[in-house]
């Protein structure tokens, strides 16, 4: 417990530094889209830290869907996490309306390699330490930071664009917007689900997934809980991978793994997935 929250401190760091030099980084060099991603860092900085706290007064080791604890009223804590996202999403969109949007400095893009390698690092030294102590909010942690480094590199197309037509500087804001928004969306859906959902044991269901887990090269299955929602489920699969792969390769494998099973089980809504080392 004590590596984790010090691989969460040192995350929570590199996050803040991360959303600090895109926040001032586009300030000075007139990039609102920057400024925006620099909100989105901070989402990823917010949710560690709540998992820190979680970890520290909870009874059961944290991660980013509990980071309170597994009863109801941290589930509810964690569906205000997500109403705060959606406001701060529709606060910067109103916000966005107002703005003076002027063309970019060409300079921005050594900000944005930096920024980019900064997530991409800390991506990696979070799955390390995650599989050497098999610790799901690090892994959880790590694909934020993973996803937050594509993000960078996908808002950059606006932000290059910018350069010579303001315009698209605005497009890169809304882009990002549309992330906060989401997120803020999943995190209540998935508390709710939560909330009222029930476990089950369906023997029916969890043949079928080990079996295409079974068939997956390199993959073992661990085991599966499921939540019966009404006529559909929610499950969170466990399985094992090699020491070796990658954050771009476990992600290829749990979309690859995801569309099989929803592809073969028609009644799945939502697939979560927790890492072992084989």
């Amino acid at each position: 417990m004590k590596k984790e929250r010090k691989s969460l401190v040192f995350s929570m760091f590199i996050n803040l530094v991360v959303s600090m030099l895109k926040i001032i980084g586009g300030t000075f060099l007139k990039s609102y889209t920057l400024i925006t991603s620099g909100y989105y860092t901070l989402c990823n900085f917010s949710e560690e830290f709540l998992a820190t706290i979680g970890s520290i007064v909870g009874h059961k080791r944290a991660n980013k869907k509990h980071p309170f604890g597994y009863g109801k009223t941290e589930y509810c804590a964690q569906i205000l996490v997500g109403v705060l996202f959606i406001l701060l999403a529709i606060y910067l969109f109103v916000k966005s309306l107002f703005l003076e949007y002027a063309q970019t400095e060409p300079i921005l893009a050594f900000v944005i390699i930096s920024v980019t390698l900064m997530l991409f690092l800390n991506s990696n030294y979070l799955l390390q330490i995650g599989k050497d102590i098999h610790s799901q909010m690090l892994f959880a942690s790590s694909h934020s930071s993973y996803f937050d480094a594509l993000l960078t590199i996908a808002s950059s197309l606006f932000i290059l664009l910018s350069v010579w037509i303001s315009f698209f500087d605005y497009l890169g804001v809304l882009f990002i917007i549309f992330f906060i928004f989401y997120r803020g969306l999943k995190i209540i859906a998935d508390n709710i689900i939560l909330i009222n959902g029930q476990n089950d044991n369906s023997e029916k269901i969890t043949n079928k997934i080990k079996s295409i887990v079974k068939k997956t090269k390199n993959v073992t299955f661990s085991s599966i809980s499921l939540i019966n929602i009404k006529n559909y489920y929610c499950i969170t699969v466990e399985i094992g991978v090699e020491d070796a792969i990658t954050m771009g390769e476990l992600i290829r494998l749990e979309y690859s793994l995801r569309k099989k099973i929803q592809t073969n089980i028609k009644n799945i809504k939502d697939i979560d997935f927790e890492i072992l080392k084989k």
